[in-house]
């Protein structure tokens, strides 16, 4: 009687393994470019692919074709489509990130836990940039300044925090130059989940010591277009790097640049609190 294998199959975007997350990229990129492939075909043919990634493999049955098409159904997390059909968007909600490399280069720790401000700050401007211009060179620069070589000292004893080389913001274009290697599909995941970053650090609850954190408040509300979308340029980072560098609780500008992105923004919270409270006893 052969065995019975139970497996997890993924029902968040959390779930997901490197390989399967690049799989569903490229599906999507030959979704998005129209190649006779519909979203139902895209679901099953990634359920299949993760069936196999975790120990599953192909069988001409009924029952296995029935477990595919069952798996796609449950896939309503993964994306978004119009009522007519034409219009398909992928629901990407996750800080974690699947992908820590690309080949030689590595990526940011999940939860943008070991991002410097400098190096926030310019992947937000590549990214402004590339949203209003779509210059693929502003793309590049955006994953070239997140994925960057191994740190020299990860995993010995006089490590000095950097998972990554440092950031100079003097290389960018050698940044951008060094991604084009990067497939597209791969560079789109990248914005993805960086875009998305960029809207939970405006929105979302970090858990950082064991605290539950909010930076909504730090930041002033999204002014509105007049197609209602908000503008990325809200987040203002050059006039935070110019408030905290003056403070110089971080030293000057470069050491303020060179300050984890996460503990420049507990610093302007605890200034906030400390304001609303002042102005609270007025």
């Amino acid at each position: 009687m052969a065995k019975k294998r139970e497996i997890d199959f993924p029902d968040c975007w959390e779930e997901l393994f490197p390989t399967e997350w690049m799989y569903l990229l490229k599906l999507h990129f030959k979704l998005q470019m129209k190649q006779n492939v519909t979203l139902r075909d895209v679901k099953c043919e990634w359920c299949r692919f993760v069936l196999s990634n975790r120990g599953i493999n192909k069988k001409d049955n009924i029952d296995y074709f029935v477990l595919i098409d069952n798996l796609a159904d449950t896939l309503t997390w993964m994306y978004q489509e119009s009522e007519d059909g034409k219009e398909i968007t992928m629901n990407f909600e996750t800080t974690k990130n699947l992908l820590p490399e690309w080949k030689y280069l590595k990526g940011p720790l999940s939860h943008g836990s070991d991002l410097t401000f400098g190096e926030f700050r310019s992947a937000v401007q590549m990214m402004n940039s590339y949203n209003e211009t779509k210059d693929v060179f502003f793309l590049q620069a955006l994953c070239g300044i997140l994925y960057r070589k191994p740190g020299m000292k990860i995993g010995k004893s006089d490590f000095d925090g950097l998972y990554r080389e440092q950031f100079l913001q003097t290389r960018i274009n050698f940044y951008a130059d060094r991604a084009k290697i990067i497939p597209v599909q791969i560079m789109w995941g990248i914005y993805v989940w960086f875009s998305y970053f960029c809207w939970y650090l405006l929105n979302g609850t970090f858990i950082i010591d064991g605290n539950e954190l909010c930076f909504s408040s730090v930041f002033s509300r999204n002014k509105k277009e007049d197609d209602g979308q908000p503008k990325e340029q809200s987040l203002g980072m050059n006039g935070v790097l110019f408030s905290v560098a003056e403070s110089g609780v971080f030293g000057n500008f470069d050491e303020t640049d060179n300050t984890l992105l996460l503990k420049v923004m507990m610093k302007l919270l605890s200034d906030k609190m400390q304001a609303d409270e002042i102005l609270r006893k007025i």
